[in-house]
This record gives structure tokens, sequence and C-alpha cells, in this order.
């Protein structure tokens, strides 16, 4: 039974820039220390009922319980009244490791500062503290 352990690690560059390096299994990612999370096909042209859909199922269907449960209970209560410019972080923040988002939204360990500035995460923040209290299951989809 082998164990996949994703780790990251800074280096710098001769230009003294921070760069990010995520191995994945087989996939190493070098990002620029700004930006958050893995390559991701940006959707300029995307409807929000069309974005809504797409975050609410990738919020659902993410591969670890604790932060499928956490983000789909947070898409039902909340995915309906975000704006544009909380959708368009969201989907940057679901970009990230299930773990990281998990720690992060349940303040045990500190998130990037880009992260830490989106409105929207402080509402998963504030959603996390209050879903701790009680046992939760997946939301149904509607129809």
């Amino acid at each position: 039974m082998f164990l996949r352990i994703s780790t990251r690690h800074i280096c710098a560059t001769s230009a003294r820039k921070h760069m990010v390096s995520r191995h994945l299994g087989t996939t190493t990612q070098l990002r620029d220390a700004e930006s958050i999370g893995l390559e991701r096909k940006m959707r300029h042209d995307e409807d929000l009922q069309t974005m809504r859909r797409r975050l609410q199922y990738q919020m659902r269907k993410r591969g670890i319980l604790e932060t499928d449960l956490l983000l789909s209970t947070f898409a039902s209560e909340h995915l309906n009244g975000l704006s544009r410019e909380e959708l368009v972080d969201l989907d940057a923040l679901l970009s990230n490791i299930d773990w990281d988002i998990f720690y992060w939204a349940t303040k045990k360990t500190q998130p990037p500062e880009v992260i830490q500035k989106m409105s929207v995460f402080h509402k998963l923040q504030d959603h996390a503290t209050r879903q701790g209290t009680k046992i939760t299951r997946m939301p149904d989809l509607e129809e």
C-alpha cells in the first residue's frame, strides 16, 4: 500500500522571486508565490448560472469526505447569494488541495495572504465554525 503525500517547498530564483513547487502524484506545478492553487482553465465567458452549477458540483466531489461535507453544505447555504467576484474567488480557492482548504477553513493552519483577503473565504470560515457543532450530511441536489 502506497501513501500519496503532497509536499510543497519554496525555492528562490535568481531574481529573488519565490516559486512554489507542488508535487501531486506525478504532477509538479511551478507557480508564482502570489498565485494560488494549481493551473485551472479560465472561463471568461461563463454565465452565472453555469458557474454556480459547476462550482456546486466541484464542491461536492472533492475526494475527501471532510472537505466534501464542509464545501457542499456551504454551497447549499451560500452559493446562490454570492456575487460574480466571490464566485471567481471561490473558483480560485477550489484549485487548492483538499486538505489545505479544510485546514484553512477550520483555522488549523494559516492560509496564504491572497486567500485571507477573499470575502468568500471568511464566509467559508464562519460556516465551518457553525458546522463544527453538529453532525451533517451531504445536501440533496436540486432538480
